[in-house]
């Protein structure tokens, strides 16, 4: 009995070793390819894709009694290429749907608007936590007014893995209109978007 225990026990601690070393040579070699990736994401000729969407809703109780409810989403895919370096230009591409509805009456009212322009995105550093500032120009045609949006901002890009990153940013916008009614208007975003890079 104790000469067969002797072998099967030799044989449990060689395949339990060898598993835990495999465990480190997996773990290893996704730290190295992730550090990698990492260093290449946002070099000369990369290009990203990324997207993000937002949607709020905000109810305003009046003093007469009146309760308006505002309901908006926002889709923003942006393309962008690497031109040098931790430098990238883009086309931003956003639609923003806005409902607005009162609870005194059957009115509401629905507004769409559509914005593109070009981005610019500057990243600092090469580590899978990547700050980086934006500024871009869109030109808006809908509902509400035509006009342009200048947005500056700032933000933090988490490289998760592979080409595959999410980033949590905010901008402030200034608005400007064609419309005799309106003389200007801002926007302050903050939201969380993805990216997939294409090395």
């Amino acid at each position: 009995m104790k000469k067969t225990s002797v072998p099967f026990c030799l044989l449990l601690f060689l395949s339990i070793n060898l598993s835990a070393q495999e465990e480190d040579l997996k773990e290893i070699y996704t730290d190295v390819t992730t550090a990698i990736n990492s260093a290449l994401l946002t070099q000369s000729g990369s290009m990203e894709i990324s997207g993000a969407l937002s949607y709020n809703s905000f109810t305003t109780n009046f003093t007469d009694d009146e309760k308006m409810t505002q309901r908006i989403f926002l889709m923003e895919p942006v393309f962008s290429y690497f031109i040098v370096d931790n430098i990238s230009l883009g086309l931003d591409l956003s639609y923003l749907n806005q409902k607005t509805e009162y609870e005194s009456s059957d009115d509401s009212r629905t507004t769409e608007q559509t914005f593109i322009g070009p981005i610019v995105k500057l990243f600092f550093g090469e580590d899978r936590f990547r700050p980086f500032i934006l500024a871009d120009y869109l030109f808006l045609a809908g509902d509400n007014y035509e006009g342009g949006v200048l947005d500056m901002g700032a933000g933090l890009l988490y490289h998760v893995t592979g080409n595959f990153g999410i980033s949590l940013f905010g901008k402030y916008g200034f608005m400007s209109s064609t419309n005799d009614t309106i003389d200007s208007q801002s926007r302050v975003f903050i939201g969380v978007g993805i990216s997939s890079f294409i090395l």
